[in-house]
């Protein structure tokens, strides 16, 4: 059965692929900034931009992380029910 709740995939996983497409875009911009700045012969690395991506991509990954546990943690109490 489509859209069943046990085949739906945790709200983690969304929000982690969802951070990891935005980090990417952020680093994608921060490289067209890096290569007009160098064009423009000022050889500067966004570096906050680059921290920014990596920061966002953390959030992500923690979101995965706890969407894991509190899953692991659901099939746990369940198979001590049964």
């Amino acid at each position: 059965m489509i859209g069943a709740r046990g085949m739906s995939e945790p709200l983690g996983h969304i929000v982690y692929r969802a951070a990891s497409i935005l980090a990417a875009l952020v680093v994608l911009f921060a490289a067209f900034n890096f290569v007009d700045n160098i064009s423009n012969g000022e050889p500067m690395v966004p570096l906050p931009a680059l921290a920014l991506a990596l920061i966002i991509w953390l959030i992500g990954l923690g979101c995965r992380y706890v969407s894991l546990a509190r899953r692991a943690e659901r099939i746990r109490h369940h198979t001590k029910q049964a």
